[in-house]
């Protein structure tokens, strides 16, 4: 039934227990009495209705016609809400406070339901976080499961991409006038957001300027390894206090899957009760961050790829409305697009029933062998940081989040033409290939250097000999054993395991596989001196270059690829 009319309240006034008061819109159906309500908190400006609508996919006044109240809150120190903006920090609490004045307010029935993209993801995961009564269920779509790993850092290399682009475009340029910032930081600024790339090429990272520009960027380099200022922020450290249902919302090319899937799977098996366990749901298409649409890379996945094809306004309404009226919402457990096939599927569970690991060894002659052995040999190549590895496509949204020009599958032929990448190639597949869950190379190196970075890159190459990315990922040497870094012993052999990523991915006959490995990933991922320096203060003048060495053959370095049954070629 749809509202005839509406009424909207703006900047309403939200006090959040420590006397700061927080501003919401409220969007109210015109029905008698109370209804649910869905809840939006937001730092990106609540009053645009491309980022409070169209990024997350859910359209307001359809979910007015369905019944529920709609309240976009601008979150701590942004727009028009007081306070000063720390990202992450505040959300636990100021999401509790939130949800706890809904349950006073005359328009609300006491339920409550959380959604919204990146970091509006974090703030529902936050406020969950906290166990906040009359919280029913999030949405979490395009986020992560944590801000140390997968957010700012991976494998601990620091996202330099991602990091600076957020600040330059989202983060700081609000804040420009609420900080009372000079000249000289405006003026930083203008120049970086002129120039992007030429700002992830500035060294050291670690500068006065860009944390006068960003205050919380120094925390963020302060801690380079996981340690109690990320536990502190880390939602999924308590999974076992969520007592609400999940629709979580991902891409295969987007740079939070990984922290997408891991909520999906935490809150299914950790969740505080069991039917918040059960009510758990997955959606993961072919998408990037920001962008929803079949056309991701090089490539185009058809028209049913697109966001729009699927209706995720319909799917939302579904899950909330099923779980307002106390039922199961009428939602597979997990729709799956997967890629090759470019068809999506329906799963009990993800990954799919029936997957099972498949191991390739990588040999001498540069082959890549299904379940093979072949003698010991040693590959080698030079790691220069001073001539890093360009990114080409992969989880990123390089050179910024509504342009994304460089994400997603790439053709790789520059990438591997250079001498500082080893290539490794299957021979054509006798029959199609299904791979779905996470790609992880056991790598076997050692390096001339005290420290390094490993990257990887599995492609798929095509009749034509054309290779195009589908996961890669990276780890920093220093930090193979977590916590503090430790250099390594140079010309020491040394285990790692490195997660590619995941991907739901048909490969067809006659195409074959290709594994590419090198020490760089820039500018995705700052650059590793391979010196002990800091890389958030290292200079040209802390580089040093790396001879590397990586163990094939038997008792070498595999790679392992999740294989399910061949269900997604129709």
């Amino acid at each position: 039934m749809r509202a005839a009319t509406y009424t909207v309240r703006r900047n309403a006034d939200v006090p959040m227990s420590d006397g700061v008061r927080l501003r919401a819109d409220i969007w109210l159906p015109d029905r008698d009495g109370p209804v649910p309500v869905l809840l939006e908190r937001m730092p990106y400006d609540k009053s645009s209705s491309f980022m409070a609508q169209h990024i997350v996919g859910l359209e307001i006044v359809r979910a007015l016609d369905a019944g529920f109240a709609v309240v976009v809150q601008d979150t701590r120190g942004r727009y028009a809400s007081e306070g000063t903006f720390d990202p992450f920090a505040h959300e636990a609490a100021d999401g509790r406070d939130t949800v706890a004045w809904l349950l006073e307010q005359d328009f609300c029935n006491g339920d409550v339901f959380m959604y919204g993209a990146s970091y509006i993801g974090a703030t529902q995961l936050l406020a969950a976080s906290a166990a906040p009564e009359g919280l029913r269920a999030v949405a979490p779509q395009l986020t992560g499961s944590g801000y140390y790993e997968g957010w700012t850092y991976r494998g601990g290399a620091l996202q330099l991409g991602f990091v600076l682009l957020w600040i330059i475009e989202s983060l700081a340029p609000p804040d420009l006038d609420r900080r009372r910032s000079t000249d000289e930081v405006r003026t930083l600024l203008a120049e970086l957001a002129r120039d992007p790339w030429r700002a992830m090429d500035r060294l050291p990272i670690r500068r006065t300027d860009l944390e006068a520009l960003a205050p919380y960027l120094r925390d963020w380099l302060a801690h380079p390894s996981r340690d109690g200022f990320w536990d502190a922020i880390d939602p999924s450290l308590a999974y076992g206090r969520m007592d609400v249902a999940g629709l979580h919302i991902g891409g295969w090319n987007d740079i939070f899957l990984e922290g997408t899937l891991r909520n999906y799977r935490g809150l299914s098996e950790q969740a505080a009760t069991e039917e918040a366990r059960r009510l758990q749901y997955l959606v993961v298409g072919p998408w990037s961050h920001g962008n929803l649409s079949g056309w991701q890379g090089d490539g185009w996945h058809g028209y049913d790829a697109d966001a729009g094809a699927l209706d995720l306004t319909a799917m939302h309404l579904e899950f909330f409305s099923a779980i307002a009226e106390r039922r199961e919402p009428d939602l597979p457990k997990a729709r799956i697009f997967f890629t090759g096939s470019n068809t999506w599927h329906d799963l009990p569970s993800w990954p799919p029933p029936g997957t099972t690991p498949s191991s390739w060894t990588l040999g001498a002659d540069g082959s890549l062998v299904r379940e093979g052995a072949g003698e010991p040999a040693t590959l080698t190549y030079r790691s220069d940081p001073a001539n890093p590895v360009p990114t080409t496509g992969g989880a990123t949204f390089l050179p910024g989040l509504l342009v994304g020009r460089n994400s997603g599958p790439k053709d790789q032929a520059g990438i591997e033409a250079r001498d500082d990448v080893l290539v490794l190639t299957s021979a054509p597949l006798a029959a199609g290939l299904t791979i779905a869950g996470e790609v992880v190379l056991h790598l076997e190196a050692a390096s001339s250097a005290e420290d390094c970075d490993w990257t990887a890159r599995l492609t798929e190459v095509d009749g034509a000999g054309r290779s195009v990315g589908l996961v890669d990922g990276i780890v920093r040497a220093r930090y193979r054993h977590g916590g503090e870094a430790v250099p390594l012993r140079p010309g020491r052999r040394e285990s790692y395991r490195l997660p590619l990523g995941s991907l739901a991915h048909v490969v067809p006959a006659g195409h074959r596989l290709r594994l590419q490995i090198a020490s760089s990933n820039f500018p995705r991922f700052d650059r590793n001196p391979q010196t002990m320096a800091e890389p958030a203060d290292a200079t040209p003048d802390d580089f040093a270059v790396a001879d590397q060495s990586v163990f094939v053959g038997a008792g070498g370095t595999r790679l392992v690829l999740p294989v399910a049954p061949n269900l997604a070629t129709g």
